[in-house]
């Protein structure tokens, strides 16, 4: 195991306790609202429409230095006005490179509650503040929140505070802040950081996860949501070894987030996310372009979290066993009906919780996670904040392998001798051209027969289908088609997989046909018509011609299934309305597929093979 760098300084040091486990060191934050700073303050106690977006004009609001409030001593002047439950404030900073701010770290003196917005997008708050009653708090010293910087942008910023008094007839009302540009895992030095109050280390419930994203060969993120902030700690180790490894948040949260760095490749660690609960294990990507026994779980359109989603979940586990899953991709409308943290709550940390801890998943987006807010026709352009971009890690970056997109919508990664290539279908720009095509375009350049022996692509909107969508008549599966499959067959992608249409649909393997169902000619598109199965028409093979055949899946039916729309498209092997999850079990250059439905019967299967 790779020893990590440093030791690091615990919570107990702060009081002059040193840490005897590894962990890592980060950059120390620096400051983006320093305290005694301006506020904007509106205290007639009625929201103004937009007050906590960045394009709303306080003009006529008030301003004053914080500490800011009214009926303790040390507050500057103008006070706030008394007599009422809520008070409204504002801070605008600049920020140069939003790239480089990781996170933030917001340190609050208040009394008695308070939601904080950054550029119209809620970050934390302390009470749920709907109607319940909001307990006294004293705004006794700086309390530290670790905040998501996903709404971060460059230039003009705007934070919006929020502040709640418990009754109107309160002594007092109290609010001062400090914001720092830093990393959720630095540690920072005793004197930049405040005491922590005893909520920072209260007993605490885990209400999500742990999950597992964006593994590589010598990372992983361990991801959970705390009942209320804590400090967040991730205890590791290999099986069978003495030695245990730690990381650890510099200040509470309750959106935990922890790198593991310094691991070995193709390697089982066991971990826990705290003292009292169990164990579990994640396995980090294989040796690059090592071969090694795959196996692939994929699930679309399984976002209805109710009981037929959960069968699919059943019938994979009874089928798999104690195999372990080693990738887990999911198509797109992950969770219905508009993509909210709740419905994500729902229909897959409430669903595939057992497996979410020991496997990491690979997701693409889909239309529904796209209609949470009425922003704008492409909400996840321009708000970073959507709950599916703030709950799963990509590798942007290359970081799993392939070529750095720059993007979280579209990303590649490789399993040992496999390359994965997940794209949007929804929104990013779908023209030749553009950012997407020209990432794919290099990405696939660097995919070589040398190095690998199978190509996986996979999104929502899929090429071809007939089932509760019909790609003849609807654009974005025109884009993919026309656009994009030209330059995955040409590079040699050996299946495709997307849901949308909620249909189990399996074609043959072909090869050339980018026009609309009615184009089809067997004679020019077919490689090889057949089912594919040993026992039927026979096993498909690469290199019986010299063009590469490419075999295109619809699974949108992992959590409902509806009728088909039009007939069946002429090179379908199957066409069912059936709820079906797929598996892909890889061994060298032998890739064989099965189709599993909720009972655990076999829907369809083949084998495609390599020489």
């Amino acid at each position: 195991m790779k020893r990590p760098l440093e030791t690091i300084i615990s919570v107990a040091a702060l009081v002059g306790l040193l840490c005897s486990s590894y962990a890592h060191e980060s950059r120390q934050p620096t400051g983006l609202i320093a305290p005694n700073s301006d506020w904007k303050y509106d205290d007639d106690g009625e929201a103004d429409t937009g007050w906590e977006t960045p394009e709303f004009n306080d003009e006529i609001w008030g301003t004053a230095q914080s500490p800011l409030g009214y009926g303790e001593h040390y507050l500057n002047k103008p006070h706030l006005v008394r007599g009422r439950i809520d008070y409204y404030l504002r801070h605008q900073f600049t920020v140069n490179d939003r790239t480089a701010i990781p996170s933030l770290i917001l340190r609050a003196r208040y009394d008695d509650a308070f939601v904080v917005y950054l550029n119209g997008t809620e970050l934390t708050r302390t009470h749920r503040l709907d109607g319940s009653s909001v307990r006294n708090h004293e705004a006794i010293e700086f309390e530290t929140f670790a905040l998501a910087a996903t709404a971060l942008r460059n230039g003009v910023n705007t934070l919006a505070v929020r502040l709640v008094n418990r009754e109107r007839n309160s002594s007092d009302v109290v609010w001062d802040a400090n914001l720092l540009a830093g990393d959720m895992s630095v540690v920072v030095s005793k004197a930049s950081v405040p005491k922590l109050r005893a909520q920072a280390t209260a007993p605490h419930s885990i209400v999500r996860g742990p999950y597992l994203q964006n593994t590589t060969q010598e990372e992983i993120t361990v991801r959970w949501r705390t009942s209320h902030p804590t400090r967040g700690r991730v205890d590791y180790w290999m099986p069978g070894s003495e030695e245990r490894f730690f990381m650890q948040e510099a200040v509470p949260t309750s959106e935990h987030s922890v790198r593991l760095t310094g691991l070995e490749s193709g390697s089982t660690y066991h971990y826990k996310i705290t003292g009292t609960d169990p164990s579990y294990e994640f396995r980090t990507l294989p040796p690059a372009h090592e071969a090694v026994s795959t196996r692939v779980w994929i699930i679309g359109d399984s976002g209805t979290g109710n009981d037929k989603a959960r069968a699919v979940y059943n019938a994979y586990r009874e089928f798999t066993a104690d195999r372990q899953t080693d990738v887990w991709l999911m198509l797109g409308d992950n969770a219905y009906g508009h993509g909210t943290d709740q419905q994500f709550q729902n229909a897959v940390f409430n669903i595939y919780n057992p497996l979410l801890h020991t496997t990491c998943l690979w997701p693409a987006v889909g239309n529904h996670e796209t209609l949470w807010a009425n922003l704008d026709d492409n909400p996840l352009t321009n708000n970073q904040a959507d709950p599916y971009l703030a709950i799963f890690d990509m590798p942007s970056q290359g970081e799993a392998g392939g070529v750095p997109s720059g993007s979280e919508l579209y990303y590649s990664f490789d399993y040992g001798r496999t390359h994965f290539i997940c794209l949007d279908s929804q929104v990013s720009d779908r023209r030749p051209g553009g950012p997407m095509y020209d990432w794919l375009k290099a990405d696939l350049a660097q995919v070589s027969e040398q190095d690998y022996d199978w190509v996986i692509a996979y999104w929502h909107h899929p090429p071809y289908t007939h089932g509760t969508h019909d790609s003849d008549k609807e654009q974005q599966h025109f884009d993919m088609r026309e656009n994009f499959l030209p330059m995955l067959e040409a590079h040699g992608v050996d299946l495709t997989f997307g849901g949308h249409s909620h249909t189990y649909e399996r074609s043959i393997l072909m090869h050339g046909h980018y026009g609309t169902s009615d184009t089809y000619d067997p004679a020019l598109h077919a490689l090889d018509a057949g089912d594919g199965r040993a026992d039927g028409d026979g096993q498909y093979r690469q290199g019986l011609d010299e063009r590469h055949g490419t075999i295109h899946t619809v699974a949108g039916s992992s959590g409902k299934f509806g009728a088909f729309r039009a007939e069946h498209l002429p090179f379908m092997v199957e066409n069912l309305s059936a709820l079906a999850s797929v598996v892909v079990d890889i061994e060298g250059r032998a890739l064989r597929v099965t189709t599993l439905g909720s009972q655990g019967e076999t829907l369809d299967s083949y084998t495609l093979l390599k020489d």
